[in-house]
């Protein structure tokens, strides 16, 4: 790795930030946040960072103060002389409301990539868009990797046999064709029918799941509702487990709970957004080594497509 490069990681990545340093075999540096009694925040570089490429890693899931904190600090890099400023998020909240479902709507997805952008980011390296549409928002580089070098090693070493992949929506059956071209499985995709955000009126099995370990693959697990409701429905048919991969795990409201009273019986789901967690149905695969790789291709110039 080239001597001009520092590694940086805002007050919410510290855990996922000294994972990735540590495949890196480089230094984490720190950033001094401060907030103020009444509730402003305030951030400062400790060192020079003057002619460097700064690799900024940060967590910017709710509250929004986490995403304000990115803006000071990308601020503050580019007021600092910084000779380029890389951003690693690994999840984009808003990523959900990219187009208007209705009139008289925001589509606060390409809010929060002008804003980004605004504050003087050069690139941006973040694990599986919600949408590929979301990329077009950004006039920068933007590296959206995949979960599936991530998650494809863990789902064969559970050796399950009859293995079914589960998309839990059409939106996601390009996703699972991925993951098939590397899993002996079959699949099946499950159509559901939303009155609102978080709440779904129906859903129906397309494909046949009798006497299957189902793997249900999806970019995002919230309240767990909806992936909950899925699980049952499939035992319900016939399955003889379900377990879900999701690369983002928001878990808000009463996900811990949807997840303890359901039938599914894990999820996995990478440190996007909640580095540890003790419940005896989540499994957090960690995803510092391949953040760490993508860094260490922009780094040496190397292709991001050809990371092993």
């Amino acid at each position: 790795m080239e001597n001009n490069i520092k590694i940086y990681s805002t007050s919410t990545a510290r855990v996922l930030s000294e994972r990735i340093a540590s495949h890196l075999g480089m230094p984490l540096h720190h950033i001094h946040c401060e907030k103020f009694s009444d509730g402003e925040l305030f951030v400062r570089f400790n060192e020079s960072v003057r002619g460097q490429t700064v690799f900024l890693i940060a967590k910017i899931n709710m509250p929004y103060e986490n995403i304000f904190e990115l803006l000071l600090t990308v601020d503050a890099a580019r007021r600092s002389s910084a000779r380029e400023v890389v951003l690693v998020l690994p999840y984009l909240p808003h990523s959900r409301q990219e187009r208007r479902d209705n009139q008289r709507t925001s589509i606060s997805s390409r809010i929060i990539a002008d804003i980004i952008q605004q504050m003087g980011a050069d690139r941006i390296i973040t694990l599986d868009l919600h949408t590929n549409a979301i990329e077009g928002f950004y006039k920068i580089p933007l590296d959206p990797l995949s979960s599936l070098k991530l998650f494809v090693g863990h789902i064969k070493s559970l050796n399950l046999p009859d293995l079914c992949l589960c998309s839990p929506d059409f939106g996601g059956i390009k996703r699972i064709k991925q993951y098939k071209k590397h899993v002996d499985a079959e699949m099946v995709v499950i159509n559901k029918e939303r009155l609102k955000a978080n709440q779904v009126a129906h859903m129906e099995i397309i494909g046949d799941v009798t006497g299957k370990n189902i793997i249900i693959v999806d970019d995002l697990v919230d309240t767990a509702g909806t992936l909950c409701k899925a699980a049952d429905l499939l035992m319900e048919h016939g399955a003889r487990s379900v377990r879900a991969y999701c690369t983002h795990g928001v878990l808000s409201g009463p996900a811990l709970d949807n997840l303890m009273n359901s039938r599914l019986e894990k999820l996995y789901m990478a440190d996007t957004v909640v580095a540890e967690l003790n419940h005896p149905k989540v499994e957090i695969v960690t995803c510092a080594e391949l953040l760490a790789r993508a860094i260490e291709h922009l780094v040496t110039n190397k292709s991001l497509s050809q990371m092993g």
